[in-house]
């Protein structure tokens, strides 16, 4: 009888195990796919149409290595903002992700694709502002 006990308690300890290492595995994968990967972003394009400005630029490379650094690893949470986002103010990766800047200047870009958003520093928010500004972007743009 105490074998059969024994035997039991052992089965039911791998089980416990398995169903954690299962939990563990997918709750990492869960959490890697809610950030934004930029590692094998290659062409960056920026979009700003706004007043009597129509211009879509190519980012030079060390440009496009700063655009990947403000976004890269940020989480992405999903909301119902009110900032005012819009393809006319934009930066567009590798011709499908499209990010929405907000227009009133909230540190807030929109992932269109996805339908989420990222939120970004005051720090970062001014790095991308003074990245953009020689393409004609200015803010706020409602």
């Amino acid at each position: 009888m105490v074998k059969a006990g024994v035997r039991l308690l052992k089965k039911n300890i791998w089980l416990l195990s398995a169903i954690i290492f299962i939990v563990i595995l997918l709750g990492g994968i869960y959490l890697r796919l809610d950030k934004v990967n930029m590692d094998s972003v290659k062409k960056v394009e920026v979009c700003f149409q706004y007043g009597n400005t129509n211009a879509i630029n190519q980012l030079s490379d060390r440009e496009v290595a700063s655009v990947k650094t403000i976004f890269n690893g940020k989480k992405l949470y999903k909301d119902n903002l009110s900032c005012g986002f819009s393809e006319a103010v934009s930066i567009k990766f590798d011709d499908e992700h499209t990010f929405c800047i907000a227009r009133d200047t909230c540190p807030i870009v929109y992932w269109e694709e996805k339908n989420r958003y990222i939120r970004l520093t005051e720090d970062e928010k001014t790095q991308l502002y003074n990245l953009l500004e020689p393409y004609g972007f200015i803010f706020p743009c409602v």
